[in-house]
């Protein structure tokens, strides 16, 4: 006798859109728990096709934090960034303006201009998961943009030239406060050209794959590029493409890095504390290294 049908039926989420260019919150779901398979997946599904999820109200450990991104993937132990670690969890990055050691956070301005997770390294970021342990009272906000809606929305020729051509990513961009790490960095991860239109392995969507951590383009100069990168970002980061989201204490965000851009705003008074945790999942291997002398002039 085969199986009843009501025991493969992937359970409905109960969804609440957060814009109209992208995200959904998760409503009832608790997270801290055990899941099964159909969870998981209508989780994945629900991902895929809003590109970012929130789930609000989650108080967990690190270690619990850890265990539910397993579920999505191989997590990254962030060697490209080894300084901003939690200590004791390399699966975890810790971003936070609160002193460390005495001395001012590395991750204190991270994020401050539209961007893609690791996109600098050679398996850029397939996706994130944000959690807020701690935050100011008022700003601290983050905004997403749709990079499929925003390659979709472009003429036939715009994605023509596109297509044909690779994003060189820097880490000099990023942003960091200049330091001995920084330049420690810098050489951990060299520039490196990616796709700039991404075919997204599991919805097979295409999506803009270029930022304003993007140099150039492979095999183009700097000022030839830097019209065609402005335009594209300019067009990516339409208010009518982008979803805000103001942040509330056990706030967990999770996003698409092949599908979306975010940006971390400084819209607070800095000498307030902020700090967030974030799981990254691999993604796959993409893009080749740039050799140095053919970087762009």
């Amino acid at each position: 006798m085969g199986r009843e049908v009501v025991e493969r039926k992937v359970p409905e989420l109960d969804l609440r859109p957060l814009s109209n260019a992208l995200g959904a919150e998760v409503c009832g779901l608790d997270i801290t728990g055990e899941f099964t398979a159909a969870q998981t997946a209508a989780i994945r599904g629900a991902w895929n096709e809003h590109h970012i999820l929130l789930f609000r109200d989650v108080d967990w450990s690190p270690a619990e934090h850890i265990s539910f991104s397993r579920l999505f993937g191989e997590l990254d132990i962030h060697e490209a960034t080894p300084f901003d670690r939690l200590e004791g969890y390399p699966e975890l990055l810790e971003v936070t303006n609160k002193p460390k050691n005495g001395k001012p956070s590395e991750t204190r301005n991270t994020g401050r201009n539209w961007h893609s997770d690791y996109a600098y390294t050679n398996r850029p970021s397939a996706s994130s998961m944000l959690y807020c342990v701690e935050k100011p009272p008022v700003g601290g906000d983050t905004m997403f943009c749709n990079m499929v809606r925003a390659y979709d929305e472009l003429s036939p020729t715009m994605k023509e030239i596109v297509e044909g051509l690779h994003a060189v990513f820097d880490f000099s961009l990023v942003g960091r406060q200049n330091s001995e790490k920084t330049a420690e960095l810098r050489l951990l991860n060299p520039p490196i050209a990616h796709p700039a239109v991404r075919v997204h392995p599991e919805s097979g969507l295409k999506a803009l794959y270029v930022s304003e951590r993007a140099s150039h383009f492979h095999g183009m100069s700097k000022a030839e590029s830097r019209p065609i990168i402005d335009y594209l970002c300019r067009h990516a980061t339409r208010h009518e493409n982008v979803y805000r989201h103001s942040w509330h204490t056990g706030d967990l965000v999770l996003w698409d890095n092949r599908t979306t851009m975010h940006v971390a705003l400084a819209d607070f008074d800095q000498t307030k504390p902020r700090r967030m945790l974030r799981t990254t999942l691999l993604g796959e291997p993409s893009g080749f290294l740039v050799p140095k002398a053919d970087e762009a002039a």
